[in-house]
């Protein structure tokens, strides 16, 4: 079985970057073989004899997660969702049940290389949707925390669980308030916000539900800015519940809607990137980007070159070569500085740019932003083509 065809755009890859599938050209040879990392050499090699196009065929036996696991996973979702929906409760036997789910799910993720993940995208309706990123947020959650490297199996299992229980309080709202299509108003908003506490005082009523699973369930919309849904400091709240909600984020951004299409796994990344400082740290979103986001797509880099970006001490730069060990911390020029002069921002473009490897670089500069409003691009790409940066 083929399976899907997969486009690679040999621009994006790095060195040292490996593929779980063999690359093969238009032609079908193998350009590539699995696993076997990429140097600069053998990049420009095949840009030179099969230009800049390759493919994978993607036949879904490599993730790590087996898809029954997955099934049984979201019908079991299914199945917490409707009976709190009707009892407005989750029965004990329903939450070890559960509990059961995550552990199998976790003990996949803890004793193989993690190569790839087939979340569940398959959607036709917000029930649909809701049972599938019940279980995608879970098994993100999981695999982010392994990768952190601090906590320990029991940890991982609570946070994989808390991320597969992150949204059941939305069971006891309206379901047309659920299902409605366009943008929330005020009152909406309101009700919406409900959902985490709901959530949590549902799960409080089991006994020795464990506090991280509760935490994670009651912050999970706490953000970095302090303007979450309850304004709490982010600096004082545990990590489980922003790895939950980092990863809500991505999973629903890269889910469909009936009100918009799904946004690829690399404009998804940007957008997390872009969330640097305003909705979480720098940490969680470095971890994330350079760990779980070269799986989640495809080992490619999610910004090109003569990309502009902002860094983190208020300097523009232009991106002109990838990130090797991090992603967000690439070949750029920085040509520019913001100034601020009362309540206006003002631009003050450098005599000499400044050509700098960041990942070398002593002032500790990276990235917290892509550059993606079209009217600032087009008045930033003005300025560097009178100056010939461009």
């Amino acid at each position: 079985m083929l399976g899907k065809r997969i486009k690679i755009d040999v621009d994006y890859l790095r060195p040292n970057s490996t593929f779980i599938y063999p690359l093969i050209s238009e032609d079908g040879d193998v350009v590539l073989p699995p696993r076997v990392a990429l140097t600069t050499e053998k990049i420009n090699a095949i840009k030179a004899r099969y230009g800049n196009i390759l493919y994978y065929n993607d036949n879904g036996q490599m993730a790590v997660i087996p898809t029954f696991r997955m099934q049984i996973a979201r019908n079991k979702s299914k199945e917490i969702m409707h009976e709190i929906s009707h009892s407005q409760k989750i029965s004990k036997v329903a939450f070890h049940e559960a509990e059961k789910v995550i552990i199998d799910i976790v003990n996949d993720l803890t004793s193989t290389e993690i190569l790839a993940l087939n979340l569940l995208k398959d959607l036709k309706s917000y029930e649909e949707y809701i049972y599938n990123h019940s279980v995608n947020v879970g098994i993100l959650s999981a695999v982010l925390a392994r990768m952190i490297g601090t906590f320990n199996k029991d940890e991982i299992k609570n946070i994989a669980l808390g991320g597969y229980l992150h949204d059941i309080g939305q069971m006891q709202l309206d379901k047309n308030l659920l299902e409605k299509e366009g943008k929330y108003n005020i009152t909406d908003i309101q009700k919406m916000k409900r959902h985490p506490q709901l959530g949590y005082e549902t799960l409080k009523k089991i006994k020795d539900v464990h506090p991280i699973v509760l935490q994670s369930v009651l912050f999970h919309h706490e953000r970095y800015n302090n303007n979450g849904y309850y304004g709490l400091p982010y600096d004082n709240l545990p990590i489980y519940p922003k790895i939950i909600g980092l990863c809500d984020i991505y999973d629903a951004l890269t889910s469909k809607r009936p009100f918009r299409s799904a946004i690829e796994p690399s404009n998804a990344l940007k957008a997390i990137l872009n969330a640097i400082n305003q909705q979480f740290d720098y940490q969680l979103i470095n971890i994330f980007i350079n760990k779980l986001g070269p799986i989640l797509n495809n080992t490619q880099s999610f910004y090109t070159h003569n990309d502009i970006c902002e860094l983190n001490t208020q300097e523009l730069a232009i991106i002109k070569d990838f990130g090797i060990n991090d992603m967000l911390k690439p070949k750029v020029i920085i040509f520019c500085k913001f100034q601020r002069n009362g309540e206006q921002l003002l631009a003050r473009f450098y005599e000499k740019p400044l050509e700098i490897d960041l990942s070398q670089d002593p002032n500790n500069r990276y990235m917290i932003k892509i550059i993606n409003n079209y009217k600032q691009l087009q008045s930033i790409q003005k300025k560097l083509e009178e100056k010939k940066l461009l």
